[in-house]
């Protein structure tokens, strides 16, 4: 399908949405609404035109594809008139023409190889994506002939009795010979209501040249359901989240409650890892082989290695977590954070740009900011890195083995070397060496008397 030019139209205003932004810039599972259909595009080998108007710059930036190419339409002067624009590479086109809509974010890849497969296997000049619904009020009926050919799409608005009763609805992807398209959208007019030029009057001049228009049903009505409003944003997202977890689920993953957890799109979760309720992991999350991540926990672009526990009620948001590492309840692990394998991170524990090394352990009620830990060193509870002197933030280097006391205030910056040992309640505002331990406010070298 390598002749394929797939046009995407983005244009519209969405003024039922009530929002400042495009509507094709919400979100759904974390991602632009524009993007699950750019995505979908550019996995079927094809050019991909995206045709922008209201807030085009926004929607072109939003686009994470370098390979899209643009075409504004100034005025919104209806859907036909919005694939006009890319007139010259649709005239200079030779094979077949794939039309999606941005704010119809569910239709899948396999959805869209099936209805061209049907296209090209009934050699069809025109063919329509359609379903079938229990309650097709608002929708266009595909009117059709005793061949099963499509004659004419018309509008809810306009039908009669009989059309009423159709099932069958329009959705409004199509797919289209260039030369036809071309030629019909050169030859509609906009003599309606509303003066605008309708892509479904390309149906009845194919008619009028003998052209073959055939439709493919999906089974799946949502696929093809346009986000309008906030009410059909909600439904969107939670179509696209059920499958996302069915996804990881099907690869391995337990997921206790699907309808309580919250995965993005593009997070990506191995086997044998378990998931609780009330879980939400979002953004570029990379999380590997059996982990066990309990209920309540929030996790946004962070790489998590294999074997962790991350306990109940944790923040954790652009950081790193090793290997066989226990976490929370109830910390806040902030950007910047580095953990190696075995690191424990217990109650109450907030860090922020912390490069904690292998077995170390922060167990409870501690603040540790702009710090490097080195190896199986334990943080004592109530400890304090004090990293910002009220004009600058700076750092606290902690070596191997060290042992720090109870509600020690870290004064930075500061240096204490491996197995440097602090006393309860110390204020630690000099370097402190190997092997030595200081204590009291501010904290000196503790001398270790004969009758001690």
């Amino acid at each position: 399908m390598s002749d394929l030019l797939t046009i995407i139209l983005a244009a519209g205003k969405g003024t039922r949405m009530k929002s400042k932004k495009n509507k094709v810039l919400h979100k759904i599972a974390g991602k632009k609404m524009i993007n699950h259909v750019v995505d979908t595009a550019e996995n079927i080998p094809s050019e991909v035109i995206c045709v922008v108007g209201h807030q085009a710059e926004s929607v072109k930036q939003a686009v994470n594809s370098k390979n899209i190419k643009f075409k504004l339409q100034s005025e919104q002067l209806g859907t036909a008139h919005a694939v006009l624009q890319a007139g010259k590479e649709i005239k200079d086109h030779r094979g077949d023409v794939l039309i999606l809509y941005a704010d119809i974010p569910l239709i899948k890849q396999v959805t869209l190889n099936q209805m061209l497969d049907k296209h090209h296997d009934n050699s069809a000049d025109l063919t329509i994506m359609t379903s079938v619904l229990k309650n097709p009020t608002g929708y266009g009926r595909i009117v059709k002939n005793n061949s099963s050919q499509i004659i004419k799409i018309v509008e809810h608005k306009d039908t009669d009795e009989k059309e009423k009763s159709i099932k069958e609805i329009n959705s409004g992807i199509m797919c289209v010979g260039s030369k036809l398209l071309n030629d019909a959208l050169n030859n509609i007019d906009n003599n309606n209501e509303q003066e605008e030029y309708y892509l479904t009057d390309i149906v009845s001049y194919i008619n009028e040249k003998d052209g073959r228009v055939i439709s493919y049903q999906t089974e799946e009505p949502a696929e093809i359901t346009g986000v309008n409003d906030r009410i059909a944003l909600s439904k969107a997202e939670k179509t696209m989240r059920k499958r996302i977890n069915e996804r990881h689920m099907a690869n391995g993953v337990t997921i206790i409650d699907p309808a309580t957890t919250y995965i993005d799109e593009s997070v990506e979760i191995g086997s044998d890892t378990i998931i609780y309720p009330f879980t939400y992991i979002e953004g570029d999350t990379e999380i590997g082989v059996n982990n066990m991540i309990k209920p309540h926990n929030h996790i946004i672009n962070c790489k998590i290695g294999k074997n962790n526990i991350i306990i109940n009620n944790n923040l954790i948001k652009n950081s790193k977590i090793g290997d066989e590492c226990q976490i929370g309840p109830f910390a806040h692990i902030r950007p910047g954070c580095d953990l190696k394998n075995g690191v424990k991170i217990g109650d109450y524990v907030e860090l922020k740009k912390a490069n904690i090394n292998a077995g170390t352990k922060v167990p409870h009620l501690a603040y540790v900011g702009d710090a490097e830990i080195g190896r199986k060193t334990n943080i004592g509870a109530g400890t304090i890195f004090a990293n910002y002197d009220g004009v600058n933030k700076n750092k606290t280097i902690v070596g191997n083995s060290v042992f720090i006391g109870s509600n020690s205030t870290l004064v930075a910056p500061l240096t204490i070397k491996d197995n440097g040992k602090t006393g309860a309640g110390s204020v630690v505002t000099k370097d402190v060496e190997e092997n030595t331990t200081v204590l009291g406010v501010p904290a000196r070298e503790y001398v270790k008397k004969k009758d001690d």
